[in-house]
């Protein structure tokens, strides 16, 4: 069996310097790290819906031969709504998380 070539856009994971004595650290290690990657790629899809967004709004605008300040404003606004709403999601999504984290805890005691 052959094996497969690791990819370069993978992330990799550093298990060295995540490598304490006991179990539960190591998992509380790897739980604490997984989640700032998730954060970073939740991050990162927010951001690229925010560029798409405005830019579609900024072409569609120009295509249909609008007054470009009105254009512009209009993909100014659509970015800044997408972003915000987009955190907003990634905030609600955090909370959530803590609570069900909250709630099993209480339910396995």
């Amino acid at each position: 069996m052959t094996r497969r070539a690791a990819n370069a856009d993978q992330l990799r994971l550093d298990l060295a310097a995540m490598l304490p004595s006991d179990r539960m650290r190591f998992e509380a290690a790897v739980a604490a790290e997984a989640e700032r990657r998730a954060f970073y790629w939740r991050f990162r899809l927010v951001a690229i819906e925010t560029v798409m967004m405005s830019g579609l709004v900024l072409i569609a605008g120009l295509l249909v031969e609008q007054p470009t300040d009105i254009v512009v404003q209009a993909s100014v606004t659509v970015g800044i709504a997408c972003f915000a709403s987009g955190m907003l999601l990634i905030w609600l999504s955090n909370v959530a998380s803590g609570l069900m984290i909250r709630w099993r805890g209480r339910r396995q005691r």
